[in-house]
């Protein structure tokens, strides 16, 4: 029961995120893994709460993969007070 419980938290997760980063044509979330590897469904994520802290645009055109995490774990530690709990590396 436990497994299913998570299951269907895991689903409605991923139905929030896929909602929250609709407007952003780069990004399609399908899963909690592969979908976030270029650093654009984070980011994408971040922005669609919070646009007033970076330009969209120039984090989605102009940065690596690994340089759309750091912004990403960036902004959501400076301005979010999420503690960074990964290394884009």
């Amino acid at each position: 029961m436990a497994g299913l419980q998570q299951t269907n938290s895991e689903k409605i997760l991923l139905s929030w995120v896929r909602q929250s980063t609709r407007n952003y044509p780069q990004v399609n979330v399908i899963n909690f893994t592969t979908s976030w590897s270029d650093g654009l469904a984070f980011n994408a994520l971040l922005h669609s709460h919070r646009p007033d802290l970076f330009d969209w645009n120039a984090v989605a055109s102009q940065h690596s993969p690994v340089q759309r995490l750091d912004h990403a774990f960036n902004v959501a530690k400076l301005h979010l007070g999420i503690e960074k709990l990964l290394d884009p590396e």
